[in-house]
């Protein structure tokens, strides 16, 4: 019984190891960024992005290989938006060809009440500002730019556009940009 039980584990160890290893996509999407996410967890965002890795190997593209001549980078912003201990994830990934005139797509990804990675937002902007302003535990974002700047309000399950603002209410908000949140986040992981 114990040699049966010995080669059983022998057999399912590499599995086991796989399963807790990064995939290549997931390994260049976090490449650069510290965050508390597992390995598995970072795969499933990965896969839930739809993404997959250009010719080179370097960079990603999108809907296969339609877009193989639009490769595009991603740049990964984990966060503890409402300071839970849970970590939210932003990814700001595109170009011209993948998200038209905001050259970018911001989607972020937030733990819902079943422990799952949910994506929120996923359209194209530019990545947003955090706003003082809090609901229901999330902070007010504040996307893209140009005549209006919309701002979106957790409404508890999602993130829905509340309102918009123009350049002069814009510049009189107290603000953090998502690079400064991300990285002020990622100092305290160790």
């Amino acid at each position: 019984m114990t040699r049966l039980l010995i080669a059983l584990l022998l057999l399912s160890f590499p599995i086991l190891l796989r399963a807790q290893s990064l995939t290549e996509g997931a390994t260049l999407l976090f490449k650069n960024s510290k965050s508390n996410l597992t390995a598995s967890e970072k795969n499933k965002l990965f896969i839930d992005l739809q993404f997959r890795l250009s010719n080179d190997r370097k960079q990603f593209i999108a809907d296969g290989d339609v877009n193989k001549e639009f490769p595009f980078d991603a740049q990964v912003f984990p966060t503890d938006l409402n300071k839970d201990g849970k970590e939210e994830v932003f990814i700001v990934y595109g170009n011209s060809y993948t998200s038209g005139g905001a050259g970018s797509s911001v989607v972020v990804f937030i733990k819902n009440a079943a422990g799952k990675y949910s994506s929120q937002l996923g359209f194209p902007g530019t990545a947003p500002d955090v706003l003082s302003t809090v609901n229901k535990g999330y902070p007010d974002l504040l996307m893209g730019g140009g005549l209006e700047y919309p701002v979106w309000k957790w409404n508890g399950i999602y993130y829905v556009l509340a309102r918009k603002v123009n350049d002069s209410e814009y510049e009189k908000l107290k603000k953090t940009s998502l690079e400064e949140a991300s990285k002020a986040y990622q100092a305290t992981i160790k």
